[in-house]
């Protein structure tokens, strides 16, 4: 009989407590929900986009075209005849066909265009964009075969040399204006600064300023000193090997109004001014060195000499004998 009671009791209670919730559902705003009635219709376009797995046939492959690409060493080929992997001892560039297949392989195509093997295409580097260096022009005129071009200097350049020439002088002139055999045959001596165009050419220009002396004697312990500073334009030729063995030519014709000899005869002292014109002719061969070329050559130098105040006391004739000088020279052209 207690136990009907004690559920009578407890069925009480829930009701009660369930009352108490409604009440504090009524005090809520209330939310209201509506299912619309929509119609979901299959589309029978086809959607823009592709799945990314799809079959792609070996053919397509082939028809993709060629891209260079790069393979660094081990990584591993596929061979296609036995699905075998084999190993990249060596990185190398290759041909590969553009399309990759659904598996994501790249093909290899070897020197026959045959393909063999295939290769992950993330183990591939392309190098297509390297290659391609510039867009050709859309449009062009060929440029005509006999085009005939010219070389020259984009700048006009200096070689300054310093030289020092030395050796005998045939005096023919000399003897014959003091009529003395002894002065047939003196020493003589260059002191020469010239600056050369340095170009393409085989013959480079230049100009040169010179010091010339040089020592006769004469009977009685006489003595004739010869002194000319003179200048004139200079050139030299390209080199020549005989053998292995540089060769050039190097050349100056020099003019000097201020050229005289002081001369100390038995009969007094004699000074003479004479108009000079020198040709001067060397083979030398260029030796290079830190500061540019070092030069040694042998010279040969033709003089003309014409008296322009003859002293009171004698009267020469002129005279159409030349002095004629050979020796050594060394130089050094600077770079």
């Amino acid at each position: 009989m207690w136990w009907i009671l004690l559920s009578f009791s407890a069925f009480a209670q829930e009701e009660l407590d369930l009352k108490a919730i409604k009440k504090l559902e009524e005090k809520l705003p209330s939310t209201r929900y509506f299912e619309g009635e929509q119609v979901t219709k299959k589309s029978l376009r086809k959607p823009r986009h592709q799945h990314p797995f799809q079959k792609v046939r070996f053919s397509q492959i082939i028809e993709s075209g060629t891209e260079y690409g790069h393979v660094t060493a081990g990584k591993f080929l596929v061979r296609l005849e036995d699905n075998q992997k084999i190993e990249v001892a060596e990185e190398f560039y290759g041909k590969f066909f553009r399309l990759q297949d659904e598996y994501g392989y790249k093909y290899l195509q070897s020197n026959d265009g045959k393909c063999l093997f295939k290769i992950r295409s993330e183990f591939f580097t392309s190098v297509s964009p390297e290659l391609e260096l510039y867009e050709p022009p859309l449009k062009y005129t060929p440029a005509p075969t006999n085009i005939i071009r010219a070389d020259y200097d984009q700048d006009l350049r200096f070689s300054p040399e310093a030289s020092i020439s030395g050796g005998y002088v045939i005096g023919s002139y000399m003897k014959d204006l003091f009529n003395d055999e002894n002065a047939g045959l003196g020493l003589t001596s260059q002191y020469s600064f010239e600056a050369t165009t340095k170009w393409k050419h085989p013959i480079k220009p230049g100009m040169v300023i010179s010091y010339e002396k040089s020592f006769y004697n004469l009977k009685g312990n006489g003595r004739v000193i010869y002194t000319s500073p003179s200048f004139g334009p200079a050139f030299k030729s390209k080199d020549f090997y005989v053998a292995t063995f540089p060769v050039r030519i190097h050349s100056h014709f020099r003019v000097s109004p201020y050229a005289k000899a002081f001369a100390q005869t038995v009969n007094g002292d004699i000074t003479f001014d004479f108009n000079s014109a020198d040709l001067f002719i060397k083979a030398e061969h260029p030796m290079k060195n830190i500061f540019g070329e070092f030069l040694l050559g042998i010279y040969f130098q033709s003089q003309w000499l014409n008296i322009k105040d003859q002293p009171e006391i004698i009267s020469v004739s002129p005279s159409n004998q030349t002095n004629k000088s050979f020796g050594l020279s060394i130089a050094q052209v600077f770079e």
